[in-house]
């Protein structure tokens, strides 16, 4: 074979045997498709190393059955490994930064909720526990879902009224106690293990200052307990633009085709 077309070759084998990989290997990996494909690449050679060194050949350029599985199991190992490598270490797949401005701009959508506060009821005028579940409810939809951006200060129309009637309920009214309110509340009524995929950041708009809140897809089902009550594990999920509550049957059926 030309050197020109034994490179492309192995180029797509590596795309090919690390996509492969990818589907087999549970959980979500946080890799690029040149990082794939670069894994694909190692994981076929390794493999094929293994079983020409078993069926005593030296012959690389060959595709039978045994090569082809070897292939596959050495880029399932290549990429297994890899996943395990970047959960231990936090690392994440970036992504282009965009401002909760545009965001906000297009409108709610199954990706983007928009919330006018976290704590406070504007009808009311008083602190209320159900506007905190509300929140917890909205993260986990996302989570169990394909993730999305919850934003904390604008009404239903993208309309700024910022965070001061949230701020208002805390002792220091500044953002970093602002954070630190979110972390603990998500954590009691989600579990620790969903905050790693949770970010949450302060942006200037129109005029004020929102919390928007980044959620990856979680990697397991994440359910909700209130606050200050009893578990409950309750299973929401983000269904078009809105949060909705699954009973028991239709968690099971959900977690087969979510989580496989």
């Amino acid at each position: 074979m030309d050197t020109p077309l034994f490179i492309i070759a192995i180029i797509f084998g590596g795309l090919v045997f690390g996509s492969i990989a990818r589907f087999i290997v549970p959980g979500r990996q946080p890799f690029s498709l040149a990082e794939t494909t670069i894994m694909g690449m190692v994981g076929a050679a390794i493999g094929a190393t293994i079983v020409n060194a078993v069926s005593g050949t030296a012959e690389f350029d060959r595709l039978d059955l045994a090569s082809t599985i070897g292939a596959i199991a050495g880029s399932v190992l290549v990429i297994g490994i890899a996943t395990v490598v970047a959960d231990l270490a936090g690392w994440r797949q970036q992504t282009a930064t965009v401002t909760a401005a545009e965001i906000i701009a297009g409108g709610e959508s199954a990706a983007v909720e928009f919330k006018s506060t976290a704590r406070w009821n504007v009808h009311t005028r008083a602190r209320d526990d159900r506007m905190e579940l509300v929140i917890a409810k909205t993260v986990a939809g996302f989570l169990n879902a394909e993730g999305g951006t919850l934003i904390i200060g604008v009404d239903d129309d993208g309309t700024a009224l910022g965070l001061d009637d949230d701020l208002s309920q805390m002792k220091a009214p500044d953002h970093d106690r602002y954070e630190l309110w979110l972390t603990d509340h998500l954590e009691r009524c989600l579990g620790k293990p969903a905050l790693q995929f949770v970010t949450v950041t302060f942006e200037p708009y129109a005029g004020t200052h929102v919390a928007m809140i980044t959620i990856e897809p979680s990697d397991g089902p994440v359910f909700v307990d209130e606050p200050k009550g009893g578990r409950t594990a309750d299973f929401y999920v983000r269904m078009g633009n809105s949060t909705r509550r699954l009973l028991t049957d239709e968690f099971a059926e959900y977690q087969r085709s979510r989580w496989k």
